[in-house]
């Protein structure tokens, strides 16, 4: 019988902490300003506290030019990788 080791991510498991249930609350339209409002298994209301709204915004980007351009040349407008020009130390 051969042995196979376990996955190693596996191995680093363990059981989940015991947590305190969550209170049920149930989500009804106030008929008086129609905005949904929440409340508890004691039929109390529940403030769920402030939030506002967000909006996300994206900002296009492009590559090349900057400082030292001159003279019209034309800089690439995306690069995908960069040359390295590394070379190794001699010892001679």
């Amino acid at each position: 019988m051969t042995f196979i080791e376990p996955p190693w991510g596996t191995t680093r498991m363990g059981p989940f902490v015991t947590a305190d249930p969550i209170p049920a609350y149930t989500a009804v339209i106030d008929p008086e300003t129609q905005v949904a409002i929440y409340i508890d298994d004691q039929g109390r209301r529940v403030e769920m506290g402030a939030h506002g709204t967000s909006t996300n915004t994206s900002t296009p980007t492009s590559t090349g030019g900057g400082d030292g351009q001159s003279g019209g040349q034309s800089a690439p407008t995306d690069i995908d990788s960069m040359p390295a020009n590394d070379q190794d130390q001699g010892t001679g």
